[in-house]
């Protein structure tokens, strides 16, 4: 490996580093406690986290600039491994003095996090009961607000990509962050049964043609395309997602 090459992965290694702390750091906190079994209507229930720590990362967010979160919204999305069930069959709950409130319902994979401030001075412990093999998923997901219509510039692309680096500079600082990795990729969800295009100079390219049940994931990197592209849909996107400029996924999993 060359000077120059080593210097680069070393930049890259801190980039991530620095990322990591800005968008996961605090929630790895809050589920890396140490797990302790509780007995919940029956069932054996691990802790994996508490109120405190998923309120710290929506507080966090909501923090930022206006101007770096014009479009965007937070979201933590799950998965059940390795079979993909819906969060819901995790059965995760804050454990209140009121009674469980359940953080996923039904086919829903986007977390419903209740914001109170009764509850933030309870601190009630996020449980889970789930038997040894599976684990749960959980995704950082920064949404794009939902488009009037299915479709989309390059140049709204890159604002929102752009409103991403803007929070990670207020988070670091300037300095910091220029050893940030930006944002430079979108998720694009299309809907089951929908064409998604990239329509340049005029001439359209197909891009997905999704003929499953369920969304498809596209990750799109705009800045691949000409001035002026257009991508777009025959349907409603199911959604739109900045892409984390680092490892967005973590797990909540049963010590056996």
């Amino acid at each position: 490996m060359t000077g120059r090459e080593e210097k680069g992965v070393r930049k890259t290694s801190i980039r991530a580093l620095l990322v990591a702390g800005f968008v996961l750091m605090p929630l790895c906190g809050a589920v890396a406690q140490t797990a302790e079994t509780v007995t919940v209507t029956g069932q054996r229930a691990m802790r994996v986290g508490s109120y405190k720590g998923i309120h710290w990362v929506y507080d966090r967010f909501d923090r930022l600039p206006e101007r770096a979160r014009k479009d965007l919204s937070l979201h933590f999305l799950g998965d059940i491994l390795p079979d993909h069930a819906v969060p819901s069959e995790a059965h995760v709950v804050l454990h209140a003095k009121s009674g469980d409130i359940p953080l996923f319902v039904g086919n829903d994979r986007d977390m419903h996090f209740p914001r109170s401030d009764a509850l933030l001075a309870e601190n009630p412990p996020v449980l889970l009961t789930l038997p040894p093999g599976r684990k749960v998923q959980l995704e950082l997901a920064i949404e794009v607000a939902p488009l009037p219509t299915p479709s989309f510039t390059k140049e709204q692309a890159e604002v929102w990509m752009g409103e991403i680096n803007a929070s990670i500079r207020n988070f670091f600082g300037v300095i910091l962050a220029f050893l940030a990795p930006d944002a430079h990729r979108l998720k694009v969800d299309v809907a089951p049964g929908a064409r998604f295009e990239a329509v340049e100079n005029g001439t359209a390219r197909l891009l997905v043609d999704n003929q499953g049940a369920t969304p498809y994931t596209y990750i799109l990197r705009p800045q691949d395309y000409q001035s002026g592209t257009v991508f777009r849909s025959d349907r409603p996107f199911s959604m739109i997602r900045v892409k984390v400029p680092t490892n967005e996924f973590f797990t909540l999993k049963r010590k056996k």
